[in-house]
């Protein structure tokens, strides 16, 4: 059985071999794409969150500084104010009363009133 052995000179892999290599690797990359599909939008969404926080509170400390007492009406009298009131997160921009992110805006409305605005248009909620 030896002299068989060495005879056949086998080398390489079977084409069942390679076809079940492809089929594991297929299957473990489709978890992979699935496992980190949700990740975009937990960050887009604990962005928007952290960003309406961050606005509820600078509110509260323009009113708190103002004499007499007064909710801002834009977002650069936050943004402007020495110290700064209010600083936004890298890929935020603000214009007006509003400030806008990744599928996601805040707007700034009379009383001092922070309404984030998720991707499906609805107000009130960052999803």
């Amino acid at each position: 059985m030896n002299t068989y052995i060495k005879g056949r000179r086998e080398e390489g892999f079977t084409l069942i071999e390679l076809l079940i290599a492809i089929v594991v690797v297929g299957i473990l990359t489709a978890v992979v794409i699935v496992g980190i599909g949700g990740l975009t939008n937990s960050g887009k969404k604990s962005t928007c969150q952290a960003s309406t926080d961050s606005l509820k509170a600078a509110v509260a400390v323009h009113y708190a500084n103002q004499t007499p007492n007064a909710y801002p009406t834009t977002i650069a009298q936050m943004t402007g104010a020495t110290p700064a009131e209010l600083e936004l997160a890298t890929g935020v921009t603000a214009a007006g009363a509003v400030i806008t992110g990744s599928n996601w805006t805040i707007a700034l409305g009379g009383a001092g009133v922070v309404t984030p605005t998720g991707p499906g248009g609805t107000a009130g909620s960052c999803d």
